[in-house]
């Protein structure tokens, strides 16, 4: 009898704790814009995440492995406060809200309630951010218990990596980054993976985002993988066939490997529309429902030093992980240049008969990792014809450093580009969902005034006072402006 009586408070408790403890989700994807002591996974386990000392418009990218219910997201701050709103972007950019600075600065509510795909979170004019955890809450308002991969150590090396070697690394299959991705240089058959974890793993499923996935026109341009050869350790080998579409992919193992080497052989190929060699977005690998991936933050943190040395030594560090915003300008201000960088010049390049246009609004960011946003508009008049043409601008990928010069680096920017012509232009809530993706689950129909391509532009940003100009070179005639003249935001 005093058994029961025991037993039965210990019962109620278990039974409460089991009614509260949440529904489970899970993320396979998550990553930032700015990364400092650890991949942000930590976040989901209530541990403390750092971006980069002063980093601006800092963006925390979740992608659930399946859709579901959001009501809220709250976000807990190492120092307890946040100076700046923060905006948080659903599924790209179907949803879009905030914190709401006079309420609660750490909380973004959606009502009615958004089943959610991805989640965004832009930090603004927040700097120096620590976290120590992100919750994601149902539609009764309960909090989520998320789980995310195991991250391990290990080495992993291609038989082949097109250029620039950052943004198509295999290592960025596992960065959880749609603007990064593993391309090879031509070949498709043939490439290889070799895998050499740190500790012995077992593997019984993988999961596979094939493809370009940055976007639909990216993926189809780009060879996919059909099927793939795996050997490893005691002589282990079996096939895998995967299926021609967006999004995650599950693929069982008839037989599940145990080991700490293992190669994955490209055998056949779906062949890209333009392209010869072929594109992996993201690779996880799982058993019994637990996932594993490589540890991506050593190639971060080398890719960020790398940019801001590079910055550094043309003396613009500072446009880094900030926000540059202005205008189209067809002369640069007369004006006495002070405290310029030794040997840096001060005449800036402008176009000379060029159409002056109506209006030009422009923004661009930087990112120490490779990446970069683009949001701009320009409107031009033909008098003649007495007619004004409009187009809005959205840009995201990365950029690649050709030259460095005091004051100036040039440059090559790539990626995804979507314009809109006429008046009728795309509102983005405040834009700059930079690295989170597109909707990858979704293929839109085609609309004659709302195009989306892959780009790439030549341009040169150098330093000059208190301004920045950006000088496109006009190679391929993607955007549409000459010389910008901007300022830090």
């Amino acid at each position: 009898m005093k058994l029961r009586s025991y037993l039965l408070p210990i019962l109620i408790l278990f039974s409460l704790l089991t009614m509260n403890c949440g529904k489970k989700l899970h993320f396979s994807m998550v990553t930032s814009t700015s990364m400092e002591n650890g991949l942000p996974f930590l976040v989901l386990d209530g541990k403390e995440w750092k971006a980069e000392p002063g980093a601006e418009f800092v963006k925390l990218h979740f992608y659930a492995d399946n859709a579901f219910s959001l009501s809220k997201v709250s976000i807990e701050s190492c120092s307890g406060q946040f100076k700046d709103r923060i905006a948080a972007y659903v599924n790209f950019d179907e949803v879009y809200a905030s914190t709401d600075i006079q309420k609660s600065n750490s909380e973004v509510s959606f009502d009615p309630v958004v089943q959610a795909r991805s989640v965004t979170l832009n930090f603004q004019r927040n700097q120096n951010i620590c976290l120590k955890s992100v919750k994601f809450y149902d539609e009764k308002q309960k909090a989520y218990r998320t789980y995310a991969p195991e991250i391990i150590g290990g080495s992993v090396s291609a038989s082949e990596t097109a250029s620039p070697e950052p943004t198509y690394s295999v290592m960025n299959l596992f960065d959880s980054k749609y603007e990064n991705g593993y391309s090879s240089v031509k070949g498709g058959v043939g490439v290889t993976f070799n895998f050499d974890f740190a500790e012995k793993k077992k593997i019984s499923v993988l999961k596979i985002w094939n493809g370009y996935q940055r976007s639909d026109v990216h993926c189809i341009k780009n060879g996919r993988v059909k099927s793939f050869l795996l050997t490893g350790d005691d002589g282990y080998s079996t096939k895998i066939n995967l299926e021609d579409t967006m999004g995650s992919q599950e693929i069982q193992l008839t037989t599940p490997f145990k080991g700490k080497k293992l190669t994955m052989k490209v055998e056949e190929i779906y062949p890209g529309l333009t392209e010869k060699g072929i594109v992996l977005s993201e690779l996880r690998f799982g058993d019994d429902g637990d996932w594993f991936a490589m540890d991506t933050l050593p190639k971060s943190k080398d890719t960020a030093a790398k940019n801001f040395d590079a910055f550094s030594k043309a003396s613009l560090r500072k446009v880094l992980n900030r926000g540059l915003t202005g205008r189209e300008v067809l002369a640069v201000a007369e004006e006495t240049i002070v405290d310029s960088p030794a040997g840096a010049e001060t005449e800036v390049t402008v176009e000379e008969n060029l159409d002056p246009p109506t209006s030009s609004d422009w923004t661009i960011r930087l990112r120490s990792d490779g990446t970069f946003f683009l949001e701009g508009s320009t409107a031009r008049t033909n008098y003649d014809a007495n007619e004004e043409s409009s187009h809005r601008f959205y840009g995201m990928g990365n950029y690649e450093i050709k030259e460095i010069s005091p004051g100036k680096v040039y440059m090559r920017i790539f990626g995804f580009l979507r314009k809109q012509t006429f008046t009728n232009f795309l509102d983005y809530g405040g834009g700059d969902c930079n690295g989170c993706g597109r909707d990858c689950n979704l293929v839109k129909n085609p609309d004659p005034n709302n195009t989306e391509k892959i780009f790439q532009e030549f341009v040169t940003l150098q330093m000059r006072g208190k301004q920045f100009y950006l000088t496109n070179s006009k190679k391929t005639e993607n955007l549409d402006f000459s010389t910008l003249e901007l300022s830090l935001e």
